[in-house]
């Protein structure tokens, strides 16, 4: 939605429009004067009052004028006549004029404008002949504000408690300024308004916050708002945090050996003030000869030796406080590089001895195999021949042995034909005198006949069974 004024702009333009399309119609005669409802003028600074002057076709333009509306009553500030020119009061004449007087532009402009020029002003037309016609401003004076950021009255220190980092103000504002702060901090602001002279007010704003070190560098902005300033007025600060020291050792990087040359140790403070002390000490022995404490560097002027091993401190001190950091030093028998060629000197020859072993085991199972002798299930050897061999003459062949006939049975036969053998030998000896002869049972005597080929077999102990060209 438009201001006011605006609208009472646009509103005027409309009349004025309308009074010119009745004029050309009704050929009427018609006049209009046109100024802002409002005006704001800067304290110290010009002020421009506008006035256009709307004259119909058949109405002559006599005066123009500017009046002022006092308490005692109306005073002329400004007078211009076509014919005679203008006129000032002489209480006016060194801050006012017509910016280009004629019979269509009525507008003056102010300089130096103060508190006493707030008022009401009216600009009159007079024409023949139809008389007089005006219209009314007023006159409003701002004051611009004088802004500034100011410290809070205590300093900012780390981990402290809340206070008042910094106050915007804006002072002597007529009307009150707008004031705000603008940070990504989770601060909170407190506003306050005091009176002054000429009803102009003056704001301050405070930004109340818990210091942390984290932020240290990091600005605040502060943001004014103001009828009378063209854009917002902005004013970063920045903030100062101060801590303790804040300790880094550098220069040892755990590869110090015995024997290692231009070795030292720097400790960096940082601390807000700047620390202005350093100091380097020996927790657990005396420092070692040889070392040199130059500022804040630890120096080893010689090469390292196994009993520079231990625990040193760095003290490190500022206007805040006193910090320390402990530094625990381990001298080795050979650097890094030696350590690691010597386990990987290890390592492959470790490698080479287990392949070694594992090529010998290999090679052992192997030889083994080969001479190991077939295994023997009992102690009568069955020697089965080929299955190339062939077959002997049919004359020749023995009898099937039943499929019936079990090992154990084939067993008990061929004992009982080994003892006949034996004893038939022996009567070819020795004949006998007298022994009664026992003739063998039907079925001994048969199943003999049969398996007397499985029974012997080139005189030795060894068992063939052919049993349809099958081994059993």
């Amino acid at each position: 939605m438009l201001p006011f004024s605006q609208r009472s702009y646009l509103t005027q333009q409309s009349n004025i429009a309308i009074c010119h399309l009745l004029c050309i119609i009704s050929g009427a005669w018609c006049s209009q004067v046109v100024v802002p409802k409002r005006v704001s003028a800067v304290l110290g600074k010009n002020v421009t009052l506008e006035c256009r002057v709307e004259v119909g076709t058949n109405l002559t333009l006599t005066q123009s004028s500017w009046e002022r509306r006092l308490p005692s009553g109306s005073v002329t500030v400004a007078v211009y006549n076509p014919q005679f020119g203008t006129s000032i009061p002489p209480e006016y004449i060194n801050r006012l004029y017509f910016r280009s007087p004629s019979s269509h532009d009525a507008t003056i402009v102010l300089e130096n404008v103060g508190f006493s020029d707030i008022g009401i002003y009216t600009c009159k037309v007079a024409t023949f002949p139809l008389g007089n016609t005006q219209a009314s401003t007023t006159v409003n004076v701002l004051v611009e504000p004088k802004v500034y950021v100011s410290a809070g009255s205590t300093a900012l220190i780390d981990g402290g408690n809340e206070t008042v980092v910094a106050t915007c103000i804006a002072e002597r504002a007529r009307p009150p300024a707008e004031v705000s702060w603008e940070s990504n901090l989770f601060g909170q602001s407190e506003v306050q308004l005091f009176d002054d002279v000429n009803g102009t007010i003056s704001t301050q704003v405070r930004y109340i916050w818990q210091p942390t070190r984290h932020v240290q560098g990091h600005a605040l902005t502060c943001v004014v708002r103001h009828p009378a300033l063209q854009s917002d007025f902005r004013i970063p600060y920045q903030l100062n945090v101060q801590f303790a020291p804040d300790i880094s050792v550098l220069g040892y990087d755990g590869d110090w050996y015995v024997g290692r040359e231009n070795v030292q140790m720097t400790c960096k403070g940082n601390a807000n003030p700047p620390a202005h002390h350093f100091r380097w000490i020996r927790l657990d022995s005396e420092m070692p000869e040889g070392v040199e404490v130059i500022n804040s560097t630890l120096l080893f002027l010689r090469p390292l030796q196994r009993n520079d091993s231990g625990v040193y401190r760095c003290e490190v001190a500022n206007d805040i406080n006193l910090r320390s950091r402990d530094v625990r030093i381990l001298i080795q028998d050979q650097s890094q590089a030696e350590r690691s060629n010597s386990i990987t000197v290890a390592g492959a020859v470790m490698g080479a001895v287990l392949a070694l072993f594992l090529i010998t085991v290999f090679t052992i199972v192997i030889v083994t195999a080969r001479k190991t002798p077939p295994t023997t299930f009992t102690d009568k050897v069955i020697d089965l021949p080929p299955t190339h061999k062939p077959p002997p003459p049919y004359s020749e062949r023995a009898p099937t042995v039943p499929l019936g006939v079990h090992a154990s049975q084939v067993a008990w036969l061929c004992q009982a034909r080994r003892a006949e053998r034996r004893f038939e030998l022996t009567d070819r000896q020795h004949p006998p005198t007298a022994r009664p002869v026992m003739p063998p049972t039907q079925g001994t005597t048969q199943q003999c006949s049969q398996l007397e080929w499985v029974c012997h077999q080139s005189g030795s102990d060894r068992v063939y069974i052919n049993h349809r060209e099958h081994y059993v």
